[in-house]
């Protein structure tokens, strides 16, 4: 086999820490969960909405005050960190041995390897490809995704394995 006649491989290692984690939440939230993503948040800035009417309502009285500003406080910081804190129990629920993957992308499928497990996995199985400004995060499910670190990437530049996805996947890559 000539040189020419040789596939295009790529090749990347994935260290899924907390950075991995949360980029692989935000882009499970912002494709698949996109509309239920959407319906909890203006629920939450209706109740907002209401906690600050009643706040006024009972301003002077200081447990309901107290009460109202913690709720609201709470409210707002897990709509700011949903998905870091979401990363924290994904990292939790993680089986041992997954902490680092390495992925090889061949012509019909990619090979995904953790000291637990390998994965073959065809790219019609990917339902979005969304970037970070680290990571090419593979969405899978309503519950999985593969995060790959752009600065790991072997086999090519970012631009040919970019295209290279989008052909095999048939789906254009999200920022």
């Amino acid at each position: 086999m000539t040189a020419w006649e040789v596939p295009m491989e790529f090749t990347c290692h994935t260290t899924h820490d907390h950075k991995a984690l949360t980029a692989m939440a935000r882009a499970i939230r912002k494709t698949v969960r996109a509309k239920r993503s959407r319906q909890i948040c203006v629920y939450a800035w209706i109740i907002i909405g209401l906690l600050l009417v009643s706040l006024w309502l009972s301003w002077g009285r200081v447990w309901q005050t107290v009460l109202h500003c913690a709720v609201i406080a709470a409210l707002l910081l897990l709509h700011w960190k949903e998905d870091s804190i979401n990363a924290y129990f994904a990292k939790r629920k993680a089986l041992p041995g997954t902490d680092f993957a390495d992925t090889t992308f061949y012509a019909d499928y990619y090979l995904t390897k953790t000291a637990a497990a390998e994965s073959k996995w065809p790219y019609d199985k990917i339902l979005a490809l969304a970037e970070t400004r680290n990571h090419l995060v593979f969405v899978l499910g309503r519950n999985h995704a593969l995060a790959v670190e752009k600065a790991t990437l072997e086999g090519g530049s970012i631009s040919e394995f970019y295209r290279f996805l989008e052909e095999k996947s048939g789906r254009s890559i999200q920022n």
